[in-house]
């Protein structure tokens, strides 16, 4: 890995030498979608397996809720954020590469689980391989990419996310078809194996080709985005204490993208992971059915989603405004709360289908906003730390809380499991308005930070 470690030494402003060639930063965009499909993959056929490992292992929905949540979420508490600073400071592809293996492995191991603890372990694993892909995936694209194209690389990165989503429950719900069918299988060291247990381990081998694909990236040099940075003896890189106290320094500025995205994933976390649940309990429907229609919906919408996220972030920057990034995030937000709240409301699943999927398209096209403003306010040699700290607080609420925010309003609060779908809705109701208006108040400090930016001459 250190062979072709990129020294801290080479990092540049953005006019000391040029860009790759665009193509190459495309090509790169699109690895690293898939990069993120393989990722959302591995999680996202979880959401279709609630009920049968629940059903297998004689498990609570609380117990399910750990599972799907904080044992994924654990391992950032304790290594997650410290081992970000690798990010900025080695080899990224090869990081990135032994990262896909590991979560990789941790999936596959899901399926040779037979009890609570040990599919807790294998989750735990998963979260210690997808621990720093958000940190390394923005920091190559912002070197990949100028700042007036990064909204367009992070667009193409994002659409890895929404395709990883429909095409695990594609996948998902294809294998479910075919092993409905047939009897058990018998898996080496495993024996007899469930449907379900069959699917994890067929998940994690799809990671072999996509971590060979990786291999394939340069790694850029690196760059400032014009931002000031406070550390003197940038050669060394920032600490994570120096980190810290940068952003609490400016908090009026990160403040309102870190809880506005906390609001937002807190709700899509818990709606992801029981949204199968949602469709069985309320509509009758069954995961293969649930898998497709949402898979083919999903996969659908990732294309208007990708080009409506390019299209507005481009029309707002062609009219001079300096906060576009921010304004798109606002509207975006705010667009979509209606959706959120009225689809688990809907007299038939069709319905639901439709609000469900227009709602998070409309946020899909606020996305890139969000992660090009981080990306273009950090300094370079604090980028991997920073969004490192960011992903935490989004996932130790989104993956820790999510689930069990939902297993908590619909047991403890409604005190019955048929309800699930008022508890999807309260909870809209509740943290889509906050999100909203978490975005609009951090509207004046964006703007006032890249004027200041433009008039130290920075392109941004």
């Amino acid at each position: 890995m250190t062979a072709d470690r990129p020294s801290v030494r080479e990092v540049s402003t953005p006019d000391e030498a040029a860009w790759p060639p665009l193509r190459q930063a495309y090509v790169a965009a699109w690895i690293l979608a898939a990069v993120q499909m393989c990722a959302m993959l591995n999680n996202g056929v979880m959401m279709l397996l609630v009920e049968p490992v629940k059903r297998d292992l004689q498990l609570t929905d609380m117990q399910m809720s750990y599972l799907l949540g904080f044992s994924v979420v654990l391992f950032y508490a304790f290594i997650g954020i410290p081992a970000a600073r690798l990010v900025d400071r080695y080899n990224r592809k090869w990081l990135m590469t032994w990262s896909i293996a590991l979560w990789s492995l941790a999936t596959g191991a899901c399926g040779f689980a037979q009890s609570f603890w040990q599919f807790f372990a294998a989750r735990f694993w998963i979260g210690t391989g997808e621990s720093i892909n958000g940190p390394l995936s923005y920091s190559l694209l912002a070197d990949y990419f100028p700042p007036e194209k990064l909204p367009r690389g992070i667009a193409i990165y994002n659409v890895g996310m929404q395709a990883g989503v429909a095409l695990s429950l594609l996948f998902g719900a294809f294998v479910l078809h075919i092993l409905s069918g047939t009897p058990d299988l018998d898996v080496p060291f495993l024996g007899r194996a469930a449907d379900w247990q069959v699917l994890f381990i067929l998940t994690g081998v799809l990671g072999v080709p996509v971590a060979f694909l990786m291999v394939s990236v340069a790694e850029p040099r690196r760059r400032n985005s014009g931002a000031v940075s406070p550390i003197d003896d940038k050669r060394r890189g920032a600490g994570l204490r120096q980190v810290l106290a940068y952003l609490w320094r400016d908090r009026r500025l990160y403040g309102p993208m870190f809880l506005g995205l906390c609001f937002t994933s807190i709700h899509m976390m818990g709606l992801g992971v029981w949204s199968a649940a949602f469709y069985s309990r309320t509509y009758g429907w069954n995961p293969a059915q649930i898998g497709f229609y949402q898979g083919v919906l999903s996969l659908a919408l990732a294309g208007p989603g990708l080009f409506g996220a390019i299209w507005l972030n481009d029309w707002f920057r062609k009219r001079g405004h300096a906060d576009t990034n921010m304004r798109v995030m606002a509207i975006g937000l705010t667009a979509a709360v209606p959706f959120m709240i009225a689809a688990p409301l809907m007299p038939s699943p069709w319905m639901a289908l439709l609000m469900f999927a227009v709602g998070p398209t409309i946020m899909l096209m606020a996305a890139p906003s969000l992660n090009t403003a981080l990306q273009i306010i950090t300094p370079n040699e604090m980028r991997g730390q920073m969004t490192a700290i960011y992903l935490f607080i989004v996932l130790a609420a989104s993956q820790a809380i999510g689930p069990t925010w939902f297993a908590f309003l619909t047991q403890y609060v409604l005190g019955n499991e048929a309800l699930l779908r008022f508890s999807i809705a309260i909870s809209a109701a509740i943290l889509f308005p906050a999100t909203a208006i978490a975005y609009w108040l951090g509207l004046r400090p964006y703007r006032e930070r890249i004027l200041t930016m433009r008039t130290q001459g920075a392109s941004v």
